[in-house]
């Protein structure tokens, strides 16, 4: 099987088009040909990442102690379909819709895990107390997430649930300004071919999402959070 693979930057997103074709020459007949239907049916699969990291350190008076605590977390959300969604995409006046523009069958896995450390400094204060974090994990199935055509050879996740929530916030803790960065699919935006979707000779196409986001946490807390989101959506012709 011979593959013919784009690769692209654009922006803070990173982008990767595959194409799968039976053998060279059809992969050279598909990219000259012009679209050979107005519609076309697709298996459609997703493949998902996103981490949320945060690292920081809060200060408080107590009598004559300072006592400072430091704040080190991390919680790790991987999504994954089960087995294909059925999704028709179809081309009118230059425009591409698909139906239903959603994924189904995903199971959601989030883990969570951290440290707090705890110190006291001034005359006659000097206790430090840490506690590594009990490992948490959720598992969520059958979610199912929507998609939408964000602009010409664009696709875009829409916002979904909060897959952490439920999850502790007290160890590691989240401070008000951590807990509401949230980051999900919606954060990366990816590429793909319309006009390819329509070609017989190219079997699939998957586009490929992902970003960094660092935000700085200045005063009390001060620190950092640091948000990471990596997707991969897979159409494979029926």
């Amino acid at each position: 099987m011979h593959m013919l693979r784009v690769m692209g930057i654009r922006g803070r997103i990173g982008v990767l088009i595959t194409f799968a074709c039976a053998s060279a020459l059809a992969c050279a007949q598909a990219v000259e040909a012009g679209p050979e239907a107005a519609s076309a049916r697709f298996n459609v699969t997703l493949s998902g990442q996103f981490t949320k990291n945060w690292d920081y350190v809060t200060t408080r008076v107590e009598g004559e102690c300072t006592v400072t605590t430091h704040v080190v977390g991390s919680r790790v959300v991987t999504l994954r379909s089960s087995r294909p969604t059925i999704v028709t995409a179809t081309s009118s006046a230059g425009r591409t819709r698909y139906s239903p523009a959603v994924v189904r069958f995903v199971t959601v896995r989030a883990t969570q895990g951290g440290s707090v450390t705890t110190t006291e400094r001034g005359l006659g204060c000097g206790r430090r107390v840490h506690v590594d974090c009990v490992k948490l994990r959720r598992t969520l199935a059958n979610q199912t997430l929507a998609f939408f055509r964000s602009r010409r050879n664009e696709v875009s996740f829409r916002r979904t649930r909060d897959f952490g929530s439920g999850l502790p916030t007290t160890c590691p803790l989240e401070a008000l300004e951590v807990r509401v960065e949230r980051p999900g699919l919606h954060d990366a935006e990816g590429e793909l071919s319309e006009q390819d979707l329509f070609r017989q000779g190219i079997r699939f196409q998957t586009a490929s999402g992902s970003s960094v986001e660092t935000t700085d946490l200045e005063g009390d807390p001060d620190g950092k959070v640091i948000a990471r989101v990596n997707w991969s959506l897979t159409f494979r012709r029926r």
